[in-house]
């Protein structure tokens, strides 16, 4: 990732919750050593970067693995990891693991007994609304007005509205796990200001189910097609298809209406894809599983250990199920 784009990508996620105390913020840094989005987005190779960092945030939590130069400060970097979050929440605290070391709170989990300032869950927190907040600001810096000004045509210009699906995608993904797991959540879009002491709105579960349900039915007719070849990775309509579903399949604790239907419709259209499930499970979880991509896996967040090294993510999975008298090595 170019520095430029590191700088850029700082100032996006710390924009949603800094404001400032300028009249004019139209000026230009008084070090001309720093770089604004009107430099960084000179480069047409940009566009794509920036993509990558959104969804780079769902397996690495900063600029360099496994730690250091962190997205979020103040907090453990490994801690802050997305899969890593999602999986304390969503697995540890029920009955299918338990994580037998005792980093912090990580037990209250098994125990049922987290709370608001639980480091864990404000981890998970964070890294969910960092990522809205990349997303709000790559969708911004890439309207038609921007496009425009800097005079992007052609095939960029082309790619770039592709880019904005996939985007608008990751967003919808981390606000249905915003909608999942905490509810009434702030909520703000690329259509909202930046700074000047703008503070988001709080959302309730029936209207940000609508926000969600509404952009991936807008956006998933144009994204590319299921298994499209060069797609392992990233965002397909099938993936769009999938979140749908997920999202539907709990339609009546988060709107108190069932939508069981529509769950019936969007994975029907999956299987109508071609997708399958693996005969041999264990290969799902494989190192090389992205042979599988086309036949059971929808949507991938990809890690290995050379460019995605992290203290969470499969490392974590590992590594948490490793204890004790047990080999680490005789695990992988």
């Amino acid at each position: 990732m170019k520095k430029s784009l590191y700088l850029i990508v700082l100032l996006a996620g710390f924009s949603f919750l800094l404001s400032s105390c300028m009249d004019d913020l139209n000026t230009r840094p008084l070090d001309d050593r720093e770089l604004t989005a009107a430099d960084v987005f000179d480069d047409p190779a940009s566009y794509q970067q920036f993509l990558a960092k959104l969804y780079a945030g769902l397996s690495v939590t900063g600029q360099q693995g496994p730690s250091g130069m962190g997205d979020l400060a103040g907090i453990d970097e490994g801690f802050s990891q997305y899969l890593r979050a999602m999986f304390l929440h969503q697995v540890v605290s029920t009955d299918e693991a338990v994580i037998g070391w005792n980093d912090q709170t990580i037990h209250d989990f098994s125990h049922q007994d987290w709370t608001s300032t639980d480091v864990f869950v404000a981890a998970f927190y964070y890294r969910i609304f960092y990522q809205i907040a990349l997303a709000n600001e790559f969708l911004r810096e890439t309207s038609d007005a921007n496009l425009d000004r800097r005079g992007v045509t052609g095939q960029l210009r082309t790619d770039i509205q592709g880019y904005r699906l996939e985007a608008r995608f990751l967003r919808a993904l981390s606000y249905w796990h915003a909608l999942d797991v905490f509810g009434n959540v702030p909520f703000v879009t690329e259509n909202d200001p930046m700074g000047g002491g703008f503070l988001p709105r709080q959302i309730n579960r029936a209207e940000l189910f609508t926000f969600i349900e509404s952009e991936l039915r807008e956006i998933y007719p144009q994204m590319a097609a299921p298994r499209s070849p060069g797609f392992y990775g990233r965002a397909d309509r099938a993936a769009a298809w999938m979140l749908l579903a997920k999202l539907y399949l709990n339609a009546q604790v988060y709107t108190g209406q069932a939508r069981f239907t529509e769950v019936i419709t969007y994975t029907t259209n999956i299987i109508n894809a071609g997708y399958t499930l693996e005969p041999n499970f264990l290969h799902v979880f494989n190192a090389d599983n992205h042979l599988s991509h086309g036949t059971e896996i929808i949507f991938t967040v990809p890690f290995d250990g050379v460019h995605t090294s992290t203290w969470g993510g499969t490392t974590f999975i590992i590594r948490g199920g490793t204890g004790g008298s047990m080999d680490p090595i005789a695990r992988g």
